[in-house]
């Protein structure tokens, strides 16, 4: 398919998502970089964006971020480059520099067109001099030398999401009055300029269609980014959502955001330019990429999540197939990993970083998976894959143990998506028997080989006196209603967060105690940042916190350091103070049976990854 002069097997395109795989501090590209890659080109997609390509050293967001800042680096990139072209997938690659989003403890000075602050990080820039411009335009320059070099089908500049290109251009950002203040979109066009002129390979740009903040990208600017963008022949237009510094929700996207707002942007960009328009943005929901191609809005779609979830993704959607997995959108093995410093990973695909082996195995084998959770499913799919013979048994009429819990809370639906699809992939390859209590008799009766406990984990109630009337956080997103106008949360945890966000919902008066320094252990940075942005005002949130004693319906508590004193009275109380594994059959099994093992959080306690990477261990062992 051609998008003026580029030109690729089919319409999709692979976001440029960071992956924290290049090596520390140098930036080279790794074989584990290029195996992570070449499983998303086996899979289909047409081209591939690389994941940002700092051009200095000061404009990096992590340690491991790819860098091609010298000659070295070329061998690397090529060697992916032609690892791609085995499977007829172009690769993009993307260049920018962070500017004031860069991270200070990867780059060595944080600097911007001006000294703006960066609310997501904290910091205040350094602003750039006259001679630092004309090291950062011919840096650009040099490292787009070196991507034609390693032999790369085009090159993508980041125009957008509050990166400098953009910091230079928005009169929010740059507070100049020299002559890259006078004129914001000098340094564009310089860098552009620079580019073309060692380059003849196709050009590409990333805009924001909105920021989503007060003062940002308008369709002034818009229209001048695409007239530049056709004076220098631009191929292709990359749209993508909101800025990196004030809106990190929509820059990444977070499943709680509406999708019709980007959808009717996008509408209104089309009519700004002739340019082949691709986008980016929870495409895959509800087949919205479908739509946006059959209307002409959009040229191509861009996939990013949705390739680390299933990389298989665009094979199955060229072919009608319906046997794929959905992202919902969640950000929690992605982002909250390569935050962390750790690879990129995916709460529903333990693959991400080495594929199932499937090995032939010498004997057919009855297996029974006791607990239809992420564990359990995964452990059933995985060993069917082996060739055994796998019965799931679930006490409840449903799969998917705590995984129903979590969607129902406030903004995290998708994640219904993601467990339906996981659910019928498992379906077909595996008995699962609903309404089914397990007994050792029933067991010894089947005969099975190996037996797999995935029972996992129940609510925790601390012992406080008086705590005798209450419902934990399982029971409300369980459906069990609270009546009552004042309500307590024991527990400022994900769970208790996230039912302190469904209860302000409803109206009620909501106080959160919590024993930590601060509340929202385990919950994802952006959901952190929605809930203090929307939620947090409205609540009473008390952080170095017990609850010492319940009478009646006043609650007495001790503040660490500054004594016993009481919140008054409350109508009902949510306890969500934790989890413990449901382990007390497999501690009655494993004395009857010889192959009985644990997994998921029947074994430990945690989240959903952790469940899932335990079932492909043990399946890869058995």
């Amino acid at each position: 398919m051609k998008f003026r002069d580029f030109e690729a097997k089919n319409h999709i395109f692979m976001s440029p998502v960071k992956t924290a795989l290049a090596t520390p501090k140098t930036g080279f590209i790794t074989e584990e970089l290029i195996k992570y890659y070449e499983r998303k080109a086996k899979g289909g997609v047409g081209a591939i964006i690389l994941e940002p390509i700092s051009v200095l050293k000061s404009g990096k967001e992590h340690p491991k971020q790819v860098m091609l800042d010298t000659d070295e680096h070329i061998e690397g990139l090529k060697k992916l480059v032609d690892t791609l072209h085995k499977y007829d997938t172009k690769l993009i690659v993307h260049l920018n520099h962070a500017g004031r989003v860069a991270n200070p403890k990867a780059s060595e000075v944080v600097k911007s067109s001006s000294a703006v602050k960066c609310p997501s990080t904290g910091v205040t820039p350094e602003e750039l001099t006259l001679d630092e411009i004309k090291e950062l335009i011919q840096a650009f320059k040099e490292n787009a030398e070196r991507a034609q070099k390693a032999g790369a089908d085009g090159i993508e500049i980041q125009f957008g999401h509050g990166y400098i290109v953009h910091q230079f251009y928005s009169e929010r950002l740059n507070k100049r009055d020299d002559e890259y203040g006078k004129d914001k979109f000098k340094f564009a066009r310089e860098v552009l300029s620079a580019v073309k002129e060692v380059t003849n390979i196709p050009l590409i740009l990333r805009i924001s269609g909105s920021e989503f903040v007060e003062g940002g990208i308008t369709d002034e600017h818009l229209t001048k980014i695409f007239a530049l963008a056709e004076e220098f022949g631009v191929s292709i237009i990359h749209v993508g959502w909101g800025n990196a510094c004030d809106s990190a929700p929509w820059y990444y996207n977070h499943m709680s955001l509406p999708t019709d707002i980007m959808d009717n942007r996008l509408k209104e960009i089309r009519k700004l330019t002739k340019i082949p328009i691709i986008a980016v943005g929870r495409m895959q929901i509800d087949e919205r990429y479908k739509k946006l191609v059959d209307d002409g809005t959009i040229d191509g779609v861009v996939f990013g999540r949705q390739l680390i979830i299933d990389p298989d993704f665009p094979n199955k959607i060229l072919s009608n197939s319906d046997d794929f997995v959905r992202c919902g959108g969640c950000l929690q093995g992605c982002l909250a990993n390569v935050k962390a410093g750790k690879p990129i990973n995916c709460i529903a695909n333990p693959e991400v970083h080495s594929e199932f082996v499937v090995e032939k195995i010498p004997e057919k084998k009855k297996v029974a998976i006791i607990g239809a959770g992420p564990a359990g499913l995964f452990a059933g799919t995985y060993l069917s894959k082996k060739g055994y013979e796998v019965t799931i048994y679930e006490k409840n009429d449903y799969a998917g143990g705590q995984w129903v819990l979590a969607y129902r809370a406030p903004g995290k639906i998708y994640m219904k998506d993601t467990l339906e699809d996981i659910i019928r992939k498992t379906e077909k390859s595996v008995e699962i028997k609903y309404n089914t209590e397990v007994t050792p008799e029933m067991l010894k009766k089947e005969n099975y080989d190996i037996i797999i406990v995935a029972t996992g984990a129940k609510p925790f109630v601390p012992p406080i006196p008086g705590l005798t009337d209450y419902i934990t956080g399982f029971d409300f997103f369980d459906g069990k209603k609270v009546e009552g106008k004042n309500v307590l949360v024991i527990g400022g945890g994900l769970i208790g967060l996230e039912a302190a966000e469904a209860l302000v919902n409803e109206g009620k008066n909501v106080t959160v105690v919590e024993l930590m320094e601060e509340v929202g252990k385990g919950m994802e940075v952006v959901a952190s940042k929605l809930f203090q942005k929307n939620y947090a005002p409205k609540i009473n949130i008390y952080t170095k916190t017990m609850v010492k004693e319940i009478k009646g319906k006043e609650v007495i508590v001790e503040k660490i350091g500054e004594g016993i004193t009481s919140l008054g009275e409350f109508d009902d109380i949510v306890v969500t103070a934790g989890t413990k594994p449901v382990n007390e059959l497999y501690e009655k099994l494993k004395e009857e049976f010889n192959n009985v093992y644990v997994i998921g959080d029947a074994n430990k306690v945690g989240q959903i990854v952790d469940a899932i990477s335990s079932a492909k261990e043990l399946a890869e062992q058995l």
